[in-house]
This record gives structure tokens, sequence and C-alpha cells, in this order.
């Protein structure tokens, strides 16, 4: 099973990958701001999964330097969906006046891994080595200026608060008739959907560690509970590749 759950979220990884590098390569999708939102939301998601993957298999020993250094991006995944779903359905709207509002966690989390930036290699790496041992430790070590289940609990809080604002977006487009494609409502759904289903996969493994700690090393590793959020996570990961591709070869056509 161990097997198996590695190997779904590292072909979730790739596939997310060509997903983001063809928005990066493509004119059409980077004159599309909605597409930017869309590839940092994407891009947040894979971090995370990469990250967390080479705790797992303990290869984040060989990589100290690029431990926690996802915070600041995690903390954009949840505005940057948002934001990729209004632009979607209301292009010639533009960013709200105080959007800056919305980078406010974003800078925090910036700051807040300076102290693991300035400490010395050989700490990095002692660090890594017992994280690998004890993954619960990524709870909390206290390599930042706030208690790291905090980040946490804020995180997936946001994710939330901005599902919900996204659920009204469509909500209320569909209420007003508002003339969108199908084809695009479908996507939105999508999206919407899955950045749902797969919160709530975390929701539920974040509270099952903050109110179990003895166990939290083992739960972080239970390969029962990581398959489904990594089975999801390929699925997702194929799809995406798949209207990629289409959409650029649909703009070639024109």
């Amino acid at each position: 099973m161990y097997n198996l759950v590695v190997g779904l979220a590292v072909g979730g990884l790739f596939f997310n990958l060509l997903s983001v590098l063809i928005r990066l390569i493509s004119k059409k999708f980077r004159e599309d701001l909605a597409e930017i939102f869309l590839a940092i939301t994407l891009f947040g998601l894979m971090w995370f999964i990469f990250i967390y993957l080479m705790v797992i298999t303990q290869y984040i020993q060989y990589i100290p330097n690029l431990y926690n250094k996802g915070i600041p991006i995690y903390y954009l995944t949840a505005p940057c969906l948002y934001f990729y779903v209004r632009f979607k359905l209301y292009p010639s709207q533009g960013l709200p006046r105080y959007w800056f509002l919305h980078l406010i966690p974003f800078l925090f989390g910036l700051i807040d891994i300076i102290p693991y930036m300035l400490t010395s290699p050989e700490e990095k790496q002692a660090f890594m080595v017992h994280l690998t041992q004890n993954a619960s430790l990524g709870f909390k070590h206290e390599y930042g200026f706030v208690n790291q289940q905090w980040h946490y609990v804020l995180k997936l809080s946001l994710a939330i608060i901005y599902l919900m604002a996204q659920w009204r977006l469509l909500f209320m487009a569909d209420a007003t008739a508002y003339p969108y494609p199908p084809r695009l409502r479908f996507t939105l759904y999508f999206y919407t959907l899955f950045f749902s289903l797969f919160t709530l996969l975390r929701l539920g493994i974040v509270l099952n560690i903050l109110f179990n700690r003895p166990q939290a090393m083992y739960i972080l590793k239970d390969v029962d509970q990581l398959f489904w959020p990594s089975g999801l996570y390929l699925l997702f990961g194929m799809w995406l590749f798949l209207i990629s591709i289409k959409y650029v070869y649909k703009q070639k056509q024109i």
C-alpha cells in the first residue's frame, strides 16, 4: 500500500507539473490573468504534495533547504483559486480595490520562514533527520515566530472561507442566469469541488492530529488515510493535463 500511495502522488505531481508548464509556455495561457491565478494555485498544491512526499519517503534529509519554503505559497492557493473563478465569470471586473489585503497571510508566511533560513546547514540537516523519524515535528518545531500548528489551522480556515465565497460566486451566477458556456460552468464547478474535497481530507487529518497528539507521527504516515488524497490528486492531474492539451490544440486550429 505504501508504494501505491507514493506512486499515486508521484503520478499526480507529474501531470500537474506538465499542466503548470503548459500554462507558462503557452502564450494564450500567459495572456489570461485567470490562468495565471490558476497556475499559482496548482503550483502551491504541487509544492505541498512534493514536500509531504519527501518527508514520508525520508528524502527531505538530502534537500533540507527546501523545507518550509512553501509556507508563503500555501497562503496564496485559496485566494488565487477564488480570483480564477471570479475572472472566468467576470473578466471585465478586474481586481477589487483592496486586493492587496489578500496578500497579508502570504507576507506573514514569508516572515515566518526566516528563522529556519538563518539556521546553520548542520542544524538543518540534523532537524531533517529527526523529522523523517517523527513527522509530527512539522507541527511543533520552533523554527518560526509562531507555533507551527497555527499555520495548518490558519491555512485550512482561510481555504474554507475562500471556498465558501467561491461556491457563492457560482451559485449566484446560476441564480441570475449568467450567460457563460456550459463547458466553462463544468470546469469551474469541477475545480471548486476538487479543492473542497481535498480541503476536507486535509481538515480530517489535521483535526485527527490536533486531538490525538501521541499518535501524530503515525497519523501523518498512515497509508490508508493518505490513499484517498493521493488517488484524488492523480485523477485531478490527469484531467487537468488533458483539458490543458485540448485547449492548446484548439487554439492552434484557430
